[in-house]
């Protein structure tokens, strides 16, 4: 039974490549995803834009550093007058100063990944574009991107879809 059905499967699946083929042949392409970013000229103004996020949020977290070694250098001179109680307030509001630093970089960091994602998806949607009318234009089948080992167009034709095929191949509904 269960060869029967391995052998029925083969067939099919043999017979659905084979009809396929006889009726369209596979054109496959490739670009260079990342050679063409560098080319765009939008991509030169994303930069600067971003360049100048980057310096606004690197000026705060330095202001935000010199105050701090400010407060550590008053009260490491005068850290051998001061009562244990004042002491402990000092450091708790150094420590509290600097666990602020580490919060604010960590969503700097944040901040600047979602800018450079919100600076770059217009062109980045502008060259998959390009790239679905150019892959229709000439009857490519796929088009891979050799900078990133990814299909970027695929037809959305079902008959090229091996999901039934697989699906039906493990008994899935």
């Amino acid at each position: 039974m269960k060869k029967s059905f391995l052998f029925v499967s083969a067939f099919v699946l043999f017979s659905i490549v084979a009809g396929s083929a006889s009726y369209a042949q596979l054109k496959i392409g490739h670009i260079n995803s990342e050679e063409v970013m560098a080319l765009m000229p939008e991509r030169d103004s994303a930069a600067k834009v971003f360049e100048q996020y980057s310096v606004d949020l690197n000026k705060v977290m330095e202001e935000m550093q010199t105050e701090a070694t400010k407060k550590y250098e008053i009260y490491a001179r005068q850290q051998d007058s001061l009562t244990d109680f004042v002491k402990k307030a000092k450091e708790a509001e150094i420590m509290e100063l600097n666990q602020k630093i580490e919060n604010y970089r960590t969503l700097a960091q944040q901040e600047l990944q979602k800018k450079q994602g919100e600076l770059l998806q217009p062109i980045i949607d502008k060259v998959r574009k390009a790239i679905k009318d150019v892959a229709i234009a000439n009857k490519y089948t796929y088009i891979l991107d050799i900078a990133s080992g990814a299909v970027v167009y695929f037809p959305e034709d079902e008959t090229l879809n091996v999901l039934p095929l697989v699906k039906a191949k493990l008994g899935l509904k």
